[in-house]
């Protein structure tokens, strides 16, 4: 769980290093080719009514606001009050739920701390002295998995929930600033979250042999414009509130690749209000190991062993154009790009342009086996760790398949490069 804390893919299946990441995707409906059209009757009504529903899902504003709890937030007594302890009470509509799980909520993984029972009446309560700093959690229902939501417990806190659990999950807070900010920020999200999928509802009722180029572009336009209102919306989260946990987390959680800037700005806003907190330290940390990874930057080296055993070293290729393709033969989006690559290489491998192929695989035979049957007759190197690959750790990789374009001096000219902008890119340099 590198990236984002709930996990919805949308009929696509991404090749990602972290189970956990939120990516929404255009259903297959949208990438395939348009089939040849009958001439009958039926398949002239199927092309109208997909048409329709295009049309309609494009002029939807897709902005409705979930709505939050109708129960109240429960009250803490006297001695709940007093206790040193941290205590999370709550009160749950809908469900059934019939225990929650809390777990705190690290860059790599969920690291439990208890559950509780729900009692009859939808209430909980959880107390723990494991915290001396606010710190981040992740409250999940009936199983330690997500969804779940965010929750941010300081040492002593108390902090009262009003939950409401139908599908989506959506609450009101009573407690510190911390977690009024978490909740702002939650409640922008989810709400972004459920407009998505909504439009994406209405679009997988298009019969996909009708898809047209029109109605796919039509379609991949609209979704970019509420993918970056929501982009918008939580930079300016980040932008205009004061630096907290919740600014770690939407930096760390909420984007795919934040920018540096962006990370720079929340980084800057939590030294002015939590300097020497664990948030703050780690997210310098990460400011400072991306900071080569930049356009611009001189790309780290890579040392790995060949197909014969053999070490291959990246900046052994200055001099060329390179691009650098984290891929691997389990992942199946990277071999169906891998015919575009061929391609690609084929048409520049002459002209400067070489290749340096990055496996994530665990398996030498299958990853050889690959090459051969997709004919990939560039450079390949691995170390067959998988994730835990030191060129995929060195560049941060999340999903493959990743892209890296170097210049002739080692240079990072672009990243996320397939296909046709990949193509275009070479045109322009070589």
């Amino acid at each position: 769980m590198k990236r984002l804390v709930i996990f919805r893919i949308l009929n696509v299946v991404c090749s990602m290093k972290n189970p956990l990441v939120l990516v929404f995707v255009l259903l297959n409906v949208l990438v395939l080719s348009c089939a040849s059209k009958g001439v009958d009757d039926e398949a002239n009504n199927t092309d109208v009514k997909s048409e329709s529903i295009v049309s309609a899902a494009l002029s939807s504003d897709f902005n409705s606001i979930l709505t939050g709890p109708a129960v109240s937030i429960p009250e803490f007594s006297d001695e709940e009050s007093k206790n040193p302890k941290s205590i999370v009470k709550g009160a749950i509509e809908g469900g059934p739920v019939r225990s929650v799980y809390f777990h705190e909520l690290t860059r790599s993984k969920l690291d439990f701390i208890d559950s509780v029972k729900v009692d009859e009446k939808g209430a909980f309560v959880m107390s723990t002295d494991k915290f001396s700093e606010p710190t981040l959690c992740f409250i999940t229902f009936n199983s330690g998995n997500p969804p779940g939501m965010p929750v941010i417990i300081s040492k002593g806190s108390k902090v009262a929930l009003a939950i409401k659990y139908d599908g989506w999950i959506t609450y009101d807070v009573k407690g510190d600033k911390n977690n009024e900010l978490m909740h702002e920020l939650y409640t922008t999200y989810i709400n972004h979250d459920k407009n998505l999928q909504d439009f994406n509802r209405e679009i997988s009722k298009i019969d996909p042999t009708m898809v047209t180029d029109s109605l796919r572009i039509a379609v991949t336009t609209k979704f970019q414009g509420m993918e970056k209102a929501r982009s918008n919306d939580i930079t300016n989260f980040i932008k205009n509130r004061k630096g907290s946990p919740a600014s770690y987390y939407a930096v760390t959680f909420l984007f795919q690749e934040p920018s540096m800037s962006l990370m720079q700005q929340a980084y800057e806003k939590m030294m002015e209000t939590m300097p020497t907190s664990k948030y703050t330290i780690d997210l310098k940390k990460v400011i400072d190991s991306v900071a080569p990874l930049e356009i611009g930057g001189q790309a780290p080296d890579i040392v790995l062993n060949n197909l014969e055993g053999k070490e291959v070293k990246l900046s052994s290729l200055r001099g060329k154009v390179v691009l650098i393709d984290f891929w691997a033969s389990w992942c199946g989006p990277c071999r169906k790009e891998n015919p575009n690559v061929v391609r690609v290489y084929n048409q520049y491998k002459d002209k400067g342009f070489e290749i340096l192929g990055v496996s994530l695989d665990n398996n030498a035979d299958k990853w050889k086996a690959a090459i051969a049957m997709d004919g990939l007759t560039w450079k390949h190197v691995s170390d067959l760790k998988g994730w835990q690959s030191a060129a995929a750790q060195l560049y941060q990789v999340s999903s493959i398949p990743f892209t890296v374009l170097l210049d002739k001096n080692g240079r990072i000219i672009a990243k996320g490069l397939r296909g046709q902008q990949l193509e275009q890119k070479l045109s322009e340099i070589l």
